[in-house]
């Protein structure tokens, strides 16, 4: 009776952070426009201190932003999954060429075998996004990133995805509690964040059938992996 209580309660907590971050959306936005209206109408002529004090404004606003859409994807990650044959290859790809517009920016290699999977395509874009877009934001300042992904068939038909960087890594007291909710590790160097990121995308793992983790990378960096079951 316990655990079905403890469930209707995460139930409940879920509904609540779907229904609060969707309604802060709106006053959000409108907050934001008008801090932008004020920037571009009077910063010239209130001077250094206006700007700043704008600057801090903005800045608070898009953490305010990034928690608000973080806690809506954490309880999306619950809902009913819309399952259909997906070419994670193609997803890979598209997410590249999102975080990284420039290709002479970046040195990503992509190899392996990439058999389609059942799942739902916007939820395992979500993991491919974080993974990747992580791999390009934790690379330290005025280096490339330099990114290789690769995907492996396991046996019995599933897939083991690896998405290995040489950015600033993660302390090795901080794996075992990197994919827990809100956690930050101490040496991200004010990067911005929520410690919501790799919890969604463990959620989305596990209802897939899947498991997620995190190695040191041989060569500086981490090695991010998912795998996922057979279709």
């Amino acid at each position: 009776m316990s655990t079905l209580i403890a469930d209707d309660h995460e139930a409940e907590l879920r509904a609540l952070m779907m229904m609060a971050s969707h309604d802060l959306k709106s006053p959000l936005a409108t907050v934001s426009a008008h801090v932008q209206m004020l920037h571009d109408e009077y910063a010239d002529e209130l001077g250094d201190g206006f700007r700043r004090d704008l600057a801090a404004m903005e800045r608070a606003l898009g953490r305010m932003s990034r928690l608000t859409q973080d806690l809506l994807d954490y309880a999306r990650a619950d809902h009913t999954l819309n399952r259909a044959p997906v070419a994670l290859r193609e997803i890979v790809g598209e997410v590249i060429t999102d975080h990284i517009a420039e290709p002479d920016d970046a040195l990503v290699s992509l190899t392996g075998t990439w058999p389609v999977v059942t799942g739902d395509a916007g939820l395992l874009r979500h993991v491919l996004d974080n993974l990747i877009g992580n791999a390009v934001k934790y690379t330290p300042a005025g280096v490339a990133p330099r990114i290789a992904i690769e995907a492996r068939a396991l046996p019995g038909g599933g897939i083991r995805v690896e998405i290995a960087d040489h950015g600033i890594g993660i302390p090795a007291e901080d794996r075992p509690k990197v994919f827990d909710a809100f956690h930050r590790c101490a040496n991200t160097g004010g990067r911005p964040g929520t410690g919501l990121g790799l919890a969604i995308c463990r959620r989305i793992v596990e209802r897939h059938g899947g498991t997620i983790g995190v190695e040191e990378n041989a060569g500086g960096g981490s090695r991010f992996w998912f795998s996922l079951p057979a279709r």
